[in-house]
């Protein structure tokens, strides 16, 4: 055999280098597609175990309560309603991501800063010289 036969042709090497980029691409993109419907499964079950656990701490608070003062429905039915607004809010704070921090004033505090990190300069990607 010769030295010759023995190389790879350069065309070759280029269409097998651009192969394993296009086989790489399409690994990434699919790891990411699965990632992000894996994350929002995860969101969706969080907030429906929020809104089930506030409901159900409340309601069993309020029949603790009923049961100790005698009184049966009317703690019960305030504390279900506390539990579910309690609940709401705790939804929402995961749904606009606020649920890092601790106090929701300084969670929203944090995450307008996180926003001013990330966020560009206006005009900072403008490719216009006018």
């Amino acid at each position: 055999m010769t030295d010759h036969e023995q190389r790879p042709n350069l065309a070759d090497v280029g269409a097998r280098i651009k192969a394993m980029q296009d086989a790489v691409a399409d690994k990434k993109e699919t790891e990411r597609e699965t990632g992000e419907s894996a994350q929002g499964l995860g969101v969706g079950f969080r907030i429906g175990i929020e809104l089930l656990a506030g409901v159900l701490v409340g309601a069993g608070l309020g029949w603790f309560i009923d049961s100790k003062l005698e009184t049966k429905p009317i703690f019960m039915l305030a504390f279900i309603a506390l539990g579910f607004a309690a609940s709401v809010l705790s939804v929402i704070r995961v749904l606009k991501n606020l649920d890092q921090a601790v106090g929701l004033g300084r969670a929203v505090r944090e995450k307008t800063e996180r926003d001013k990190k990330c966020d560009p300069k206006p005009g900072a990607f403008d490719d216009d010289d006018e």
